[in-house]
């Protein structure tokens, strides 16, 4: 492992030889052509050669992208980050004599340090003059924070540090475990692209846009460890998207979450430094440009004192947003809870909910249909592409992916974000991220129970609308929040 850092930000390289797993090696020595890799977005490749790949020693967005996150091969665990990398931190409790070979540390840990009988323990520092090495613990003391060294240091060290033991495991193993069972659908970058997805309709979600559609968090907030955990138990009915309960325990499940985030906040944050640079260089911007007059190496000037001078502050800007969005969506303020509990299942609310279906302000059956088979009228527009600003060639409504998502026929009874009241609730409350699905959170939360209850009773009810007959197997009466 390999501590790189400077001034803007603290990495950890983790090399892939750590896991071993079927189908592909973690060794950073395997032949090139087995190696797995990270691919860059196509807004990305829009960018001009220069803006792509850097001037001289400033870096482009590649390197900028790269530095941060590493390749498969060779992970990176940026520290800013709101991740679990995984690891015990601790920091030295004392400076030790410089004037003498330094073999001996004295450590205070945040957690305990847990070894086995003869595992060798390597001791990595994160902070201070010391940084990057590693260094290897012959002994260690738990009740004194002694540890040994098998070797005397060649600088000395301060107290204060920090070091970390077994840092990025958690990513390690969520790598080998989402290469193995989520990569063939979402793709080694989690782009959505791989080899299988041309078959599957919907779509794998493509991450790099750092949108999820089914949470529990409000419209402007991003999904929760908690929202990405309940899909990899649950599977998304109506889609290939399986339940993995069978094949991975609480540990693994929770190590391909950080994973999946991981690879959510690398596409998202190529996307954002790509918008800084977009709007002037750009392929088609410098294009306009020159037609204006300017010439192709002026721009290039242009663009090399930004990255000398302002792409630093744009970069602060985008890694605290990008890092205090990811980090609040697991807070209770994100979360959407009713402000009160369920109103009670009857036809009453019911026809109350039916209404506020059909009604103007609402009009969910413009999308969803009056018979809510979802086909609303909605389904047959052609929309304008937000990005291009074409039409685009089918008629529908699309999400950010540009798929088309036709609206859910709420007479078949599946929902893919779950069939719980509260799921329902949710979905009705804040929106479904990333599609045109929106957010209704100014609506009375008795009204919104209002429109689940009728939800659910759709696939019962012979004629949309007319007084159900409840059974026992009718889950909109059963089912409780």
């Amino acid at each position: 492992m390999l501590v790189k850092t400077n001034r803007q930000f603290t990495i950890l390289t983790i090399g892939l030889a750590l896991v071993s797993f079927a189908g592909c090696s973690g060794s950073s020595d395997y032949p090139e052509a087995f190696k797995s890799r990270f691919v860059y977005s196509d807004r990305t490749d829009s960018l001009i050669a220069e803006a792509q790949n850097g001037i001289g020693e400033l870096p482009g967005v590649k390197k900028l992208v790269d530095d941060r996150f590493g390749d498969p091969q060779d992970l990176m665990a940026w520290t800013k980050l709101p991740i679990d990398f995984g690891g015990i931190s601790g920091k030295l409790a004392e400076t030790p004599d410089a004037s003498i070979a330094v073999k001996e540390l004295k450590i205070s840990f945040d957690g305990e340090l847990a070894t086995a009988e003869n595992e060798t323990i390597l001791l990595q520092f994160v902070t201070g003059t010391a940084a990057p090495s590693v260094v290897v613990v012959n002994a260690w003391q738990p009740e004194t924070g002694l540890a040994s060294l098998s070797a005397a240091m060649e600088v000395a060290p301060a107290a204060g540090d920090e070091v970390i033991v077994g840092g990025g495991q958690k990513l390690v193993h969520g790598r080998g475990l989402y290469m193995r069972h989520c990569s063939h659908c979402h793709g080694t970058s989690g782009d959505g692209a791989g080899p299988t997805a041309q078959y599957l309709t919907p779509r794998p979600r493509d991450y790099r846009h750092g949108v999820f559609k089914f949470t529990s968090t409000d419209a402007l907030s991003k999904a929760s460890k908690d929202d990405l955990s309940r899909v990899l138990r649950n599977g998304i009915p109506g889609t290939y998207m399986p339940s993995f309960v069978p094949m991975l325990n609480e540990d693994d499940l929770a190590d391909v979450v950080e994973y999946v985030r991981f690879l959510a906040m690398r596409g998202e944050f190529e996307r954002k430094v790509v918008s800084e640079l977009a709007s002037d260089y750009s392929e088609e911007a410098v294009k306009s440009r020159r037609d204006s007059g300017e010439s192709r190496k002026d721009i290039v000037e242009e663009l090399k004192s930004f990255l000398a001078e302002d792409m630093q502050d744009s970069l602060e800007f985008v890694t605290d947003d990008l890092s205090g969005r990811w980090d609040s969506a697991n807070s209770e303020d994100a979360l959407v809870v009713p402000e009160i509990a369920r109103v009670e299942d009857t036809i009453e609310s019911r026809r109350i909910g039916r209404e506020l279906y059909l009604s103007k302000t609402i009009n969910c059956a413009d999308c969803h249909g009056i018979s809510a088979k979802g086909n609303g009228p909605q389904t047959t527009i052609y929309e304008e592409n937000p990005v291009t600003k074409q039409l685009y060639t089918e008629p529908g409504l699309h999400d950010v992916w540009d798929n088309v998502n036709q609206p859910r026929n709420l007479t078949q009874g599946i929902y893919r974000g779950g069939r719980r009241p509260i799921d329902l609730f949710r979905r009705i409350h804040a929106g479904i991220k990333g599609s045109r699905m929106p957010s209704f959170k100014n609506l009375k939360h008795e009204d919104i129970w209002h429109i689940v209850n009728y939800v659910l009773s759709v696939p019962f009810n012979a004629e949309p609308g007319h007084a159900p007959v409840a059974t026992s197997e009718d889950p909109a009466t059963a089912a409780s929040l």
